[in-house]
Protein backbone atom coordinates (compact mmCIF):
# COMPACT_ATOMS: atom_id res chain seq x y z
CA UNK A 1 0.00 0.00 0.00
CA UNK A 2 1.36 3.40 -0.96
CA UNK A 3 2.12 6.82 1.25
CA UNK A 4 1.76 8.60 -1.60
CA UNK A 5 -0.49 9.75 -3.98
CA UNK A 6 -0.26 12.08 -7.01
CA UNK A 7 -3.71 13.89 -8.57
CA UNK A 8 -2.77 15.87 -11.66
CA UNK A 9 0.07 18.17 -10.40
CA UNK A 10 -0.46 17.23 -6.35
CA UNK A 11 1.14 14.73 -4.67
CA UNK A 12 -0.01 13.63 -1.03
CA UNK A 13 1.68 11.94 1.28
CA UNK A 14 0.10 10.81 4.81
CA UNK A 15 2.41 10.30 7.50
CA UNK A 16 0.11 9.90 10.71
CA UNK A 17 -2.95 10.04 12.22
CA UNK A 18 -4.14 13.59 10.11
CA UNK A 19 -1.00 14.44 9.22
CA UNK A 20 -0.13 15.10 5.28
CA UNK A 21 2.19 16.91 3.13
CA UNK A 22 0.84 17.98 -0.10
CA UNK A 23 3.46 19.25 -2.88
CA UNK A 24 2.77 21.19 -6.25
CA UNK A 25 6.01 22.01 -7.56
CA UNK A 26 8.13 23.54 -5.65
CA UNK A 27 5.00 24.47 -3.01
CA UNK A 28 4.37 22.89 0.08
CA UNK A 29 2.03 22.56 2.51
CA UNK A 30 1.57 20.87 5.88
CA UNK A 31 -1.51 20.00 7.44
CA UNK A 32 -0.96 19.02 11.20
CA UNK A 33 2.33 18.05 11.07
CA UNK A 34 2.91 15.78 14.30
CA UNK A 35 5.63 13.09 15.01
CA UNK A 36 7.60 13.84 12.23
CA UNK A 37 11.36 14.73 12.01
CA UNK A 38 14.36 16.19 10.36
CA UNK A 39 14.83 12.98 8.49
CA UNK A 40 11.31 13.18 6.85
CA UNK A 41 10.66 16.50 6.30
CA UNK A 42 13.81 16.31 4.90
CA UNK A 43 14.26 19.29 2.19
CA UNK A 44 10.27 19.68 1.98
CA UNK A 45 10.15 22.57 4.35
CA UNK A 46 6.83 24.19 4.45
CA UNK A 47 5.74 27.61 2.86
CA UNK A 48 2.39 26.63 4.68
CA UNK A 49 1.82 24.88 7.78
CA UNK A 50 -1.98 24.48 8.74
CA UNK A 51 -3.50 23.26 12.09
CA UNK A 52 -7.13 22.21 12.59
CA UNK A 53 -6.70 22.41 16.51
CA UNK A 54 -4.49 22.24 19.23
CA UNK A 55 -5.07 17.86 20.85
CA UNK A 56 -1.48 16.43 21.03
CA UNK A 57 -2.38 14.26 17.52
CA UNK A 58 -2.50 17.74 15.40
CA UNK A 59 -0.44 20.15 16.90
CA UNK A 60 3.50 19.69 17.92
CA UNK A 61 5.20 23.13 18.49
CA UNK A 62 8.92 21.02 17.73
CA UNK A 63 7.52 19.55 14.32
CA UNK A 64 6.17 22.73 13.23
CA UNK A 65 9.69 24.33 14.10
CA UNK A 66 11.08 21.55 11.73
CA UNK A 67 9.17 22.41 9.06
CA UNK A 68 9.53 26.16 8.84
CA UNK A 69 11.78 27.89 7.26
CA UNK A 70 12.33 31.69 6.88
CA UNK A 71 9.35 32.99 5.39
CA UNK A 72 6.69 29.62 6.27
CA UNK A 73 2.85 31.08 7.38
CA UNK A 74 1.07 28.97 10.04
CA UNK A 75 -2.40 29.23 9.75
CA UNK A 76 -4.75 28.25 12.83
CA UNK A 77 -8.13 28.75 13.69
CA UNK A 78 -7.90 29.81 17.63
CA UNK A 79 -6.05 32.51 19.39
CA UNK A 80 -5.13 30.38 22.00
CA UNK A 81 -3.31 28.40 19.75
CA UNK A 82 -1.62 31.33 18.21
CA UNK A 83 -0.84 32.60 21.79
CA UNK A 84 0.96 29.05 22.58
CA UNK A 85 3.15 29.45 19.85
CA UNK A 86 3.59 33.01 20.33
CA UNK A 87 7.68 33.09 21.03
CA UNK A 88 7.97 29.53 20.35
CA UNK A 89 7.78 28.82 16.54
CA UNK A 90 9.78 30.60 13.51
CA UNK A 91 6.49 30.67 11.34
CA UNK A 92 4.18 33.59 10.99
CA UNK A 93 1.11 32.90 12.39
CA UNK A 94 -2.27 33.73 10.63
CA UNK A 95 -5.09 33.46 12.50
CA UNK A 96 -8.69 32.42 10.78
CA UNK A 97 -12.21 31.65 12.19
CA UNK A 98 -15.20 29.57 10.03
CA UNK A 99 -15.72 30.61 6.53
CA UNK A 100 -12.85 33.44 6.44
CA UNK A 101 -10.90 32.81 2.84
CA UNK A 102 -7.40 34.20 3.01
CA UNK A 103 -4.64 34.16 0.39
CA UNK A 104 -1.47 33.57 2.23
CA UNK A 105 2.17 32.20 1.51
CA UNK A 106 0.85 32.47 -2.42
CA UNK A 107 -1.88 29.46 -1.80
CA UNK A 108 -5.89 30.45 -1.23
CA UNK A 109 -7.82 29.01 1.24
CA UNK A 110 -11.32 28.79 2.94
CA UNK A 111 -11.56 27.79 6.98
CA UNK A 112 -14.33 25.26 6.97
CA UNK A 113 -16.95 24.35 9.91
CA UNK A 114 -15.80 21.05 11.66
CA UNK A 115 -17.07 20.76 15.33
CA UNK A 116 -18.51 17.69 17.48
CA UNK A 117 -19.31 17.12 21.51
CA UNK A 118 -15.33 16.74 21.74
CA UNK A 119 -14.62 19.49 19.43
CA UNK A 120 -16.86 22.16 20.46
CA UNK A 121 -18.03 25.24 18.09
CA UNK A 122 -18.32 28.74 19.04
CA UNK A 123 -19.62 30.74 16.50
CA UNK A 124 -19.07 33.73 18.46
CA UNK A 125 -15.26 33.59 19.05
CA UNK A 126 -13.60 30.76 17.17
CA UNK A 127 -14.52 26.89 17.39
CA UNK A 128 -12.49 24.56 18.74
CA UNK A 129 -11.57 22.80 15.16
CA UNK A 130 -11.83 24.00 11.49
CA UNK A 131 -11.25 21.98 8.69
CA UNK A 132 -9.00 23.83 5.59
CA UNK A 133 -10.37 23.63 1.76
CA UNK A 134 -7.11 25.05 0.40
CA UNK A 135 -5.74 25.54 -3.64
CA UNK A 136 -2.89 23.75 -4.84
CA UNK A 137 -1.68 22.96 -8.39
CA UNK A 138 -5.21 22.97 -9.90
CA UNK A 139 -7.06 20.98 -7.12
CA UNK A 140 -9.15 22.32 -4.42
CA UNK A 141 -8.19 19.96 -1.17
CA UNK A 142 -10.31 19.18 2.16
CA UNK A 143 -8.92 18.45 5.23
CA UNK A 144 -11.73 18.57 7.73
CA UNK A 145 -9.60 18.13 11.30
CA UNK A 146 -11.25 16.28 13.76
CA UNK A 147 -15.27 16.50 13.31
CA UNK A 148 -18.52 14.56 13.37
CA UNK A 149 -20.89 14.68 10.53
CA UNK A 150 -22.41 17.96 9.78
CA UNK A 151 -25.04 19.87 7.85
CA UNK A 152 -22.52 22.85 6.83
CA UNK A 153 -20.34 19.79 4.50
CA UNK A 154 -23.03 20.21 2.07
CA UNK A 155 -22.34 24.42 1.49
CA UNK A 156 -18.30 23.87 1.11
CA UNK A 157 -18.80 24.23 -2.59
CA UNK A 158 -16.78 22.56 -5.27
CA UNK A 159 -14.12 20.04 -3.33
CA UNK A 160 -11.63 17.84 -5.52
CA UNK A 161 -10.01 15.92 -2.72
CA UNK A 162 -11.35 15.19 0.65
CA UNK A 163 -9.20 14.19 3.59
CA UNK A 164 -11.73 12.96 6.03
CA UNK A 165 -11.65 11.07 9.85
CA UNK A 166 -13.04 7.46 10.11
CA UNK A 167 -11.71 6.90 13.81
CA UNK A 168 -15.16 7.40 15.44
CA UNK A 169 -13.72 8.32 18.93
CA UNK A 170 -13.44 11.83 18.91
CA UNK A 171 -14.73 12.26 15.02
CA UNK A 172 -17.01 10.65 12.61
CA UNK A 173 -17.18 6.83 12.39
CA UNK A 174 -16.28 4.76 8.83
CA UNK A 175 -20.58 5.07 8.07
CA UNK A 176 -20.76 8.50 9.10
CA UNK A 177 -17.57 9.55 6.60
CA UNK A 178 -18.93 7.71 4.16
CA UNK A 179 -22.17 9.42 4.07
CA UNK A 180 -20.37 12.80 4.22
CA UNK A 181 -18.47 11.87 1.12
CA UNK A 182 -21.25 10.44 -0.51
CA UNK A 183 -24.28 12.69 -0.47
CA UNK A 184 -22.82 16.29 0.98
CA UNK A 185 -19.19 16.63 0.33
CA UNK A 186 -18.83 14.83 -3.41
CA UNK A 187 -15.28 15.47 -4.14
CA UNK A 188 -14.68 15.59 -7.66
CA UNK A 189 -11.30 13.20 -7.65
CA UNK A 190 -11.07 11.17 -4.61
CA UNK A 191 -11.67 10.58 -0.80
CA UNK A 192 -8.41 9.83 1.22
CA UNK A 193 -9.58 8.47 4.75
CA UNK A 194 -7.31 9.37 7.97
CA UNK A 195 -7.75 9.78 11.74
CA UNK A 196 -7.19 6.18 12.33
CA UNK A 197 -4.78 3.81 13.59
CA UNK A 198 -2.88 5.87 16.04
CA UNK A 199 -4.79 6.52 18.66
CA UNK A 200 -7.89 5.38 17.57
CA UNK A 201 -9.36 2.18 15.91
CA UNK A 202 -11.16 2.75 12.34
CA UNK A 203 -11.09 0.91 9.41
CA UNK A 204 -10.47 2.19 5.65
CA UNK A 205 -11.67 -0.79 3.51
CA UNK A 206 -15.66 -0.67 5.53
CA UNK A 207 -14.98 3.06 4.55
CA UNK A 208 -14.39 1.88 1.10
CA UNK A 209 -16.70 -0.58 0.90
CA UNK A 210 -19.45 1.63 2.42
CA UNK A 211 -18.78 4.70 -0.05
CA UNK A 212 -18.59 1.87 -3.03
CA UNK A 213 -18.78 3.52 -6.93
CA UNK A 214 -19.83 7.20 -5.37
CA UNK A 215 -16.51 8.47 -4.82
CA UNK A 216 -13.03 7.18 -5.66
CA UNK A 217 -11.24 6.00 -2.42
CA UNK A 218 -7.55 6.07 -2.01
CA UNK A 219 -6.45 4.19 1.07
CA UNK A 220 -2.40 5.19 1.58
CA UNK A 221 -0.55 3.36 4.40
CA UNK A 222 1.41 6.18 6.81
CA UNK A 223 4.98 6.80 6.65
CA UNK A 224 5.21 6.64 10.37
CA UNK A 225 3.49 3.21 12.41
CA UNK A 226 3.37 4.08 15.49
CA UNK A 227 0.99 3.53 18.18
CA UNK A 228 0.22 6.42 20.39
CA UNK A 229 1.36 4.82 23.85
CA UNK A 230 -0.78 6.33 27.35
Amino acid sequence: MPNSITVGQVELTRYVQSTFKVKAGAKVVWVDPVIVNAEQIGRDKADLILVTHEHFDHFSVDCINEASRPGTVLVCNNSGVADKMKGSVKAQITVVKEWDSVDVAGVHLKAAPGYNTYHPRNQKTNSFNVGYIFNLGGQSILHTGDTGLVEEFKDLGPVDIALVPIGGTYTMDETEAAKAIKEMIKPRAMALPMHYGYATGGDPNKFRQLVGKAVKVEVLEPVLKVRYQR
